[in-house]
């Protein structure tokens, strides 16, 4: 096999037309090419299969603490899930205290308006779909919907190291996605920042919770609603690693939100997606309080 040694450059204004990426509400940038080289067999080998869920939930949503303690003892008895919480729909509306901090984004509103959720709380699980109009998976079917996922078939290899300048306000993460086996479909490249103890109100089975902690919280993303892709036409190549560098600028908050950034309470999730079947091939995180 001939070993790839070719050096992509990805310019900001290519990717931004491809992916129609908005940047109205998100700055970041490319800050390195992506760089393709042959991939580590060593590495390849202590790769395991991870699983995404993105839980959907809103601070005047009764049930869905409930769903948030669900989550919890299933990321408890399983190390390889990450999550993300998205508030979303009405119930996510900010309102009179206790319910004035505003947790929902216009990157959350669009996946929850494009993978069609309703009736919180309701999860997406690596975004496989249910039917074909429905991704959004009930509560109690949560724990059986991550036992039934195959952890054999692991196509893909994520690496994520990130730091922090507070004084500037930027978080760099550097990316390395090793290709373990062939994709017949194009991926793309999605980094989100969320943020855990996020106190305020909650609706809790009827009560008022005045001082709820929010965790895993979607604050923003790196690249855009879906991310980028390493490639100009987004094929990638098996037994291959694509590395590359984003920025994101925090400013301690953003336009949409009145959500005080704190590094330390921070974690930032990378996952490549299926740009056909929309499911997730493989996810990784970095937190920086560790």
């Amino acid at each position: 096999m001939k070993k790839p040694t070719l050096l992509i450059i990805v310019l900001l204004i290519t990717i931004a037309s491809c992916n129609k990426i908005d940047t109205t509400k998100e700055v970041f940038n490319i800050i390195g090419p992506v760089e393709v080289t042959p991939y580590d067999p060593e590495y390849a080998k202590s790769v395991v299969q991870k699983i995404y869920i993105e839980e959907f939930t809103g601070h005047t949503c009764t049930y869905c603490p409930a769903g948030a303690r669900e989550l919890k003892a299933i990321m408890e008895d399983d190390a390889t899930i990450i999550a993300t919480a998205i508030h979303c729909t009405n119930l996510a509306n900010p309102a009179k205290p206790p319910f004035d901090i505003n947790y929902k984004t216009p990157m959350g509103d669009r996946i929850c308006e494009d993978f069609k959720i309703s009736g919180l709380p309701k999860a997406t699980i690596n975004r496989v779909a249910i039917n074909a109009n429905e991704w959004g998976v009930d509560r109690a079917k949560w724990r059986s919907t991550v036992e039934s996922i195959a952890r054999d078939n692991i196509r893909a290899g994520i690496q994520l190291q990130c730091k922090a300048d507070t004084v500037k306000q930027e978080i760099e993460a550097f990316v390395a996605v090793s290709i373990l086996k062939k994709l017949p479909n194009p991926v793309q490249l999605c980094l989100v920042l969320q943020q855990d103890n996020n106190i305020s109100g909650q609706l809790d089975g009827g009560v008022y919770i005045m001082e709820y902690v929010h965790n895993h919280t979607l604050l923003t993303g790196f690249n855009g609603n879906y991310g980028t892709k390493l490639t100009p036409n987004g094929m990638v190549n098996e037994h291959v690693k694509y590395s590359a560098t984003f920025k994101l600028s925090y400013e301690n908050s953003f336009l949409y939100s009145n959500i005080p950034v704190i590094i330390n309470n921070c974690s930032v999730v990378a996952y490549l997606l299926d740009e056909v079947t929309k499911e997730v091939v493989q996810v990784e995180s970095f937190e920086f309080h560790r």
